[in-house]
């Protein structure tokens, strides 16, 4: 799979032409919709499991015709545009897919856009077409509860960011193989990423920054603020659950405290409101499942000029043993607008993953329907796109609230 281009079109009377043309051929392409035939399926399947009653997003609940019809002109928006369902890896097979997608389809997107603009045909009730929920991954047994041990009452701007150091009292090592998040108000946690201190140094750290720091917890932003940690879990608010790659996990030390990183959104819950974090943790033992690691794809120097519509940052990391990506955790901050990996072998150049809806609240493992086989010699190539119009001066890497972060974070297992 190479690089995609669109066509050349010579002079404005052609494009002119061509679009005119398209504009012909969607509206008498366009078949008639209706809400109980067509577009109640899709919404039972996709969205659902948010947009009800007891749902993450409650508001607006999308369970009934009368429900639908008042955000139609809205709805349209948020499909065409990507934002919904929250889904930031692009999944239409140009640039590989990914497991347990909430992408919508050109065919779903396409109905419903056009039932939109068709003044939201209501159709038959008395003869609708099947509805089926969207199921959830789950993780089944939890082994070990990390409890952050508090409610926490987030607000704007450095509060909206905390760790909270945990101890899972292990008295062996273990293998890791999926979480759950479960919160007492769920709607204002967003993400919620693990790390494991890799040394006494570094868990001495975290227990200073712990004690001296006034409530629960530390405040953090891009990272636990101590080194080296190791990443072991990278979580967000689509699902309660996330397995790992069947037949993998990542190794915890027994004996080793862990940083929660919870990153709140007070803006459904309000300014105020307080909730208390509790992640279930999967756990086999060593010789049950293969070893798996994350290993980081990033721009070491990140040097944005202030003031831009698009500004770019890019990093490279050679292959040097045969290895098996599974998934991708990808990190930016709040200006990222897309990133991309790209597969170099040889004269060859291959799209690895592209994350073109960059969504800060919305980071998490993706893990590859079918996984990105890497050979000694080949590249990966990452490259970052910013929109640095809100700020006044340079943007460097680094983990503060100002800083900005280019890294893809490559769930692998050697072969």
């Amino acid at each position: 799979m190479g690089q995609f281009r669109l066509p050349w079109v010579v002079g404005l009377p052609a494009v002119a032409v061509v679009f005119a043309g398209i504009g012909l051929w969607r509206e008498r392409a366009a078949p008639s919709y209706s809400y109980y035939r067509d577009v109640a399926p899709i919404l039972s399947r996709r969205c659902e499991h948010c947009h009800s009653t007891g749902g993450l997003a409650a508001r607006p609940r999308l369970g009934t015709y009368e429900d639908v019809s008042k955000v139609g002109a809205k709805m349209k928006y948020m499909v065409q545009a990507r934002m919904m369902p929250p889904w930031i890896a692009e999944n239409s097979g140009i640039c590989r897919t990914w497991n347990d997608s909430s992408w919508l389809t050109n065919e779903e997107l396409s109905t419903l856009v056009h039932w939109q603009e068709q003044g939201m045909p209501r159709g038959d009730p008395s003869a609708p077409s099947p509805l089926e929920r969207k199921s959830l991954p789950d993780i089944g047994r939890a082994d070990v509860t990390l409890d952050t041990g508090a409610d926490y009452t987030a607000g704007l701007g450095a509060s909206a960011y905390r760790c909270f150091v945990v101890d899972p009292e292990l008295p062996r090592d273990r293998m890791l193989t999926g979480i759950r998040v479960v919160s007492t108000d769920p709607r204002m946690v967003a993400q919620v990423t693990i790390f494991s201190p890799e040394s006494d140094e570094a868990e001495a750290e975290i227990a200073r920054l712990d004690r001296e720091d006034p409530g629960p917890g530390y405040s953090c932003y891009g990272s636990p603020r101590a080194e080296p940690a190791r990443l072991v879990a990278s979580w967000t608010w689509d699902s309660p659950s996330l397995p790992f790659p069947e037949g993998t996990g990542l190794r915890l030390e027994a004996r080793r405290k862990l940083v929660v990183q919870i990153h709140y959104n007070v803006i459904t819950s309000g300014l105020g409101a307080a909730t208390r974090t509790r992640v279930d943790m999967r756990l086999n033992d060593i010789e049950e499942v293969r070893a798996a690691s994350f290993e980081a794809l990033s721009a070491r120097d990140i040097a944005l000029a202030p003031g831009k519509v698009q500004v770019e940052a890019e990093g490279e990391r050679a292959v040097d043993r045969p290895t098996t990506v599974l998934g991708v955790a990808p990190q930016m901050h709040t200006l990222g607008r897309t990133m991309q990996i790209d597969l170099v072998r040889g004269a060859s150049r291959d799209c690895a993953a592209n994350f073109d809806h960059w969504n800060f609240y919305s980071q998490r493992l993706f893990i590859y329907d079918e996984p990105l086989q890497l050979e000694p010699g080949d590249r990966l190539k990452i490259t970052c796109v910013y929109n640095t119009e809100s700020t006044a001066r340079p943007i460097q890497r680094g983990a503060g609230i100002q800083d900005e972060e280019c890294k893809a974070n490559l769930y692998v297992v050697t072969r």
